[in-house]
């Protein structure tokens, strides 16, 4: 398991960052070295929030421009179960299921679009993960064997399995980030263990990781951090500056 030294911090513009204390100068990703930055895509946080669409979320493949970035994980796969027993994804101004753009009897968006920016960042070097969770995520599993069974849904819809229903089309990305921020942690070494099952044997390599709070241990993965094994932990540090009154 490889424990990165990582905080997460908001960058000008419309990703989250999660970087050590020094980058690395290259644009293709390594795991065997500790100064990845890995970028949290499909939030557009700024532009939500402010009038200017200076700094509004652009496509994908603009931000994988950027030598410094090793790692692009696309978030959120917020909701694990919905129309169909197929989960929901929310990109924000890229890609959502608000206009009706989703695969019939579903709620999962369809971002086909979105497939070719992530071939364009592999080609670059960088790996592009799902990242599942994010603060309003509903992630909950009732036990062992529903986690199974959905590990298996995530692989044949993003990965490395197949599936007539592939949000991104044919892209195939590169693994799995875990920000569980809600529900409990029932579940979840099972779906990292299957998640493994599945890719043992690829024709490429898939990464799992994790983003849990800094407490310590977290709420919701920390029984699957002490049990299975991650390619990377990013440890959610937040810091905040508080404003003093002077008299």
């Amino acid at each position: 398991m490889t424990f990165n030294n990582v905080k997460r911090v908001f960058s000008p513009g419309s990703l989250l960052f999660a970087t050590t204390t020094s980058f690395l100068l290259a644009a293709g990703f390594d795991i065997s070295r500790s100064d990845n930055l890995v970028a949290y895509y499909g939030q557009n946080s700024y532009g939500a929030t402010h009038a200017s669409s200076t700094y509004s979320q652009g496509p994908l493949s603009s931000y994988c421009q950027d030598d410094t970035v090793n790692v692009i994980s696309v978030a959120f796969l917020h909701k694990f179960f919905s129309n169909g027993g197929l989960p929901e994804i929310d990109l924000a101004n890229t890609c959502n299921n608000n206009n009706g753009n989703v695969f019939p009897g579903t709620n999962l968006a369809i971002c086909h679009q979105l497939g070719d920016d992530v071939k364009t960042c592999q080609n670059r070097g960088k790996i592009v993960t799902i990242s599942l969770g994010g603060a309003t995520g509903s992630t909950a599993f009732s036990s062992d064997g529903q986690a199974r069974t959905f590990a298996e849904t995530v692989w044949n819809l993003f990965l490395g399995g197949s599936s007539d229903i592939r949000p991104f089309g044919d892209a195939v990305l590169d693994g799995v980030d875990l920000d569980i921020e809600g529900g409990s942690g029932t579940g979840m070494p099972a779906f990292v263990t299957r998640l493994r099952e599945l890719s043992k044997g690829a024709s490429k390599r898939y990464y799992v990781t994790a983003a849990p709070q800094c407490p310590f241990p977290d709420a919701y993965l920390g029984s699957a951090i002490n049990a299975v094994g991650f390619d990377a932990i990013f440890v959610q540090c937040e810091y905040r500056l508080r404003s003093w009154q002077t008299n």
